[in-house]
């Protein structure tokens, strides 16, 4: 079966690294797999020297911007178009480039998929972003989602296209060692920064449970890398850090690649999402044997967290609950270690990355019949 993932590109991003993870275990399996990238084509991960990367979107010379448009759009038509993939899966993409998808695997007869990698009602809310991703789901062969919750956001008369598949855990985080605490200081959280990370209340509710437990060695490090667009978002950040006080106990260090190191030094993990897909992060920070809080956000931390029993899970936004939260994993060190072991265990229990690409590609077969 020939494979073409396209994605915009392979970094900097959970869902550009199980692009990555999927292509390489397919073509493990025998697969002629091809990674199509609309931008750069340089990658964060490993890729399989098997699988053919492909750049889309070529620049034209022209100078005249609408006709610009129409050649880059009719290059990548054909680009794609001659591929002659079985199957398009596109990642992580723009509403507005499932028109030329739709194009293409149409006139290559292709199969596509649409790929729930968030939250769709949460994150297109504008009316014409709200219609693009339903007409692209109605138009799609098949619809991969990551967890069973986000069947809610589907009719269903869409039930026979849909399947579930969650996300590859890496096993390099499953070997992190961690030494027994006897306290929790360090509390860690990662992810970009982004207004849908919700960093803003994590700091808040650091501060205030800083407050209450008036405890000098807690501190708070948020990894994480701001996008061009989010710039000022980190500003926002660092002023907050700056009107409470506390520039010595939150850091913001940026993006980090060796994360394992510092999984391996915290005493637990913090996640404040307001909507997510199924966090990488989160799962990571489990793997590793953290105890976690998260927000309940729809979807993906229920599919991990239990709470009270692996973890720690608080409404949405709330800043009292996480702080609260956070405080009682400072005051009971041997509650926090326990979920941190349940935590560990259950992403020990997950399917293997062999096992989780097997079931992709015996879905992608039942749809390409």
């Amino acid at each position: 079966m020939r494979i073409v993932f396209v994605t915009d590109q392979l970094q900097n991003g959970g869902a550009e690294r199980e692009t990555a993870a999927f292509a390489n275990e397919l073509a493990e399996l025998g697969q002629e797999v091809h990674i199509a990238c609309f931008r750069d084509m340089a990658s964060d991960y490993e890729i399989d020297p098997r699988i053919r990367l492909h750049r889309l979107l070529l620049v034209s010379r022209v100078n005249i911007p609408k006709v610009r448009v129409w050649f880059r759009w009719r290059r990548t038509l054909l680009e794609l178009r001659n591929l002659r993939g079985d199957i398009i899966l596109p990642i992580s993409l723009p509403l507005s480039y499932f028109t030329c998808l739709w194009f293409a695997a149409f006139l290559s007869g292709a199969k596509i998929l649409y790929v729930v990698r968030n939250n769709p009602e949460k994150r297109y809310t504008a009316k014409r972003e709200n219609r693009r991703w339903k007409r692209a789901a109605r138009r799609a062969d098949g619809i991969w989602l990551q967890t069973e919750e986000q069947r809610i956001f589907f009719p269903e008369s869409y039930a026979k296209k849909i399947f579930v598949v969650p996300n590859i855990l890496t096993q390099r985080f499953l070997q992190i060692q961690r030494q027994e605490r006897k306290a929790v200081f360090r509390f860690i959280s990662v992810g970009r920064i982004h207004a849908q990370k919700n960093q803003k209340m994590l700091i808040e509710a650091f501060a205030k449970m800083a407050e209450s437990t008036a405890d000098p060695c807690t501190t708070l490090v948020i990894y994480g890398k701001a996008l061009p667009e989010c710039c000022q978002l980190e500003e926002e950040l660092r002023s907050l850090i700056h009107k409470y006080h506390l520039e010595e106990r939150i850091f913001l260090p940026g993006r980090i690649q060796e994360i394992e190191q510092c999984y391996a030094e915290a005493d637990a993990f913090v996640f404040s999402s307001d909507y997510e897909g199924l966090p990488n992060a989160l799962m990571e920070a489990m793997a590793a044997g953290l105890p976690c809080i998260s927000t309940d956000c729809p979807t993906g931390p229920s599919t991990l967290i239990t709470s009270g029993e692996n973890g720690l899970l608080v409404p949405v936004g709330d800043v009292e609950a996480m702080a609260r939260a956070m405080e009682y994993f400072v005051n009971h060190p041997q509650e926090a270690s326990r979920m941190g072991a349940a935590a560990r265990k259950k992403m020990q229990d997950w399917e293997s990355q062999e096992e989780l690409a097997g079931k992709l590609l015996e879905n992608l077969r039942r749809i390409c019949k």
